[in-house]
């Protein structure tokens, strides 16, 4: 019988959770490691049919998140994060991807009185509520299956290995089964673009930058990019950032890679330093350096569990990475 090959990872994630339990934060948080960079998609109190199957915080809990940053770490401005080596304490700046409505009607006016700046991620061929992403549509058409079963819509997805949950897997690529399965259910998602109005519009984008927050490009419509070649992905970076800089023209030219930028070839981050296409890059490999000095990782919080125990892991994770040189992403 062949062994079971050890997994590296598996074990420092196990021995982090373990150690994080009765480690304080402040201890952890105090040693040296990368600028602290959490991100999130949406904040609300609602039940929102496009996002309820998918993780999110509400209204109280973002603000406890929040106060617990503030406790550890001094909020920075965007253009700050080039110069965070040199920082003598610890520091974080926020950051919120896919552009959906809450950012402008609830995450803004809590940060404003909080004092804390953060990044917005805009998908532009979402923005002004032009198309509607095929996660969404996925989890629009779970809602609808939970309430009213379909043999035929059940059927169509099941032969695309989408059936039950698993249509919450859908990519990109499957837009037009999504849409032929939404039309055998009635839904229409042009209909409820309209209607929900789920994302920002270019004039609420505009406002938050005269808020003083930074408008930031992810990607044109969220393909899966690490699934994509690097001739699409660069397209998808360019027209991304295109439009941007026509709409918003931002001081510093920002972008974060969709869903992860794990699968991202270094060619495509050496092309947008030589073409200078961006100033700041982000991933989401969470507490980590990177290879290149101008691409962050970040740190997804909507994840289930307390705050401080997740970060205390992410901390001791990072620190037993540290240990046996491999704190540092590469491409």
């Amino acid at each position: 019988m062949a062994k079971k090959k050890i997994n590296i990872n598996e074990i420092l994630r196990f021995i982090s959770k373990q150690a994080g339990k009765v480690i304080p934060a402040k201890q952890l948080i105090q040693l040296e490691s990368p600028v602290f960079l959490p991100f999130y998609h949406v904040v609300s109190d609602e039940q929102l049919p496009h996002i309820q199957n998918y993780p999110y915080r509400n209204v109280q809990e973002f603000e406890n998140e929040l106060d617990f940053f503030l406790k550890h770490f001094k909020p920075v401005e965007l253009g700050e994060l080039i110069n965070s080596k040199n920082y003598s304490e610890k520091v974080f700046h926020l950051t919120f991807d896919d552009g959906l409505k809450e950012c402008a009607e609830i995450i803004a006016p809590v940060l404003l009185q909080k004092g804390i700046p953060a990044t917005f991620f805009i998908n532009t061929a979402f923005a002004d509520n032009l198309q509607l992403f095929h996660k969404y549509k996925a989890s629009l058409i779970l809602n609808t299956l939970k309430e009213r079963p379909n043999e035929f819509a059940e059927k169509r997805l099941e032969d695309n290995g989408l059936r039950g949950y698993n249509i919450l897997k859908a990519e990109i690529w499957q837009n037009d089964l999504l849409d032929e399965v939404a039309e055998l259910l009635g839904i229409y998602f042009q209909d409820f673009l309209t209607k929900e109005q789920p994302y920002l519009t270019t004039s609420q984008i505009l406002k938050l930058q005269s808020e003083g927050f930074s408008i930031g490009a992810h990607s044109v419509d969220h393909p899966e990019f690490y699934k994509i070649s690097a001739k699409q992905q660069m397209e998808q970076v360019r027209k991304s950032m295109d439009w941007i800089a026509e709409k918003i023209n931002p001081q510093i030219k920002t972008f974060s890679f969709p869903f992860t930028d794990s699968g991202v070839p270094a060619s495509i981050l050496k092309t947008i330093r030589d073409e200078n296409l961006c100033d700041i890059t982000f991933g989401t490999a969470g507490v980590k350096y990177d290879v290149f000095d101008f691409h962050f990782q970040r740190y997804p919080m909507e994840q289930n569990g307390n705050v401080a125990s997740q970060l205390k892991s992410e901390y001791v994770y990072f620190q037993l990475r540290k240990w046996i040189g491999k704190a540092k992403v590469k491409h």
